[in-house]
């Protein structure tokens, strides 16, 4: 999973936003890493679908580009 600058967790993640905090974010060992575009990335919509998740963000298009606007 591609690792995350700060600026761009703050900016475009949303990290404590709550629900406008992106639902794709996660933290492993190496910092914060984008989900979109893995294994994990189903599992996280049907927990946004289930609403069972706190953050409801969808704010980008994921990797390569990250292009802002996804929601």
């Amino acid at each position: 999973m591609p690792i995350l600058s700060d600026k761009q967790v703050e900016k475009v993640c949303g990290l404590g936003k709550g629900e406008k905090t992106c639902s794709f974010l996660t933290m492993s060992a190496y910092g914060f890493e984008c989900a979109k575009k893995t294994a994990i990335e189903k599992i996280i919509k049907e927990r946004r679908e289930a609403g069972t998740m706190n953050a409801q963000g969808n704010n980008c298009s994921g990797p390569p580009n990250f292009a802002m606007g996804e929601d």
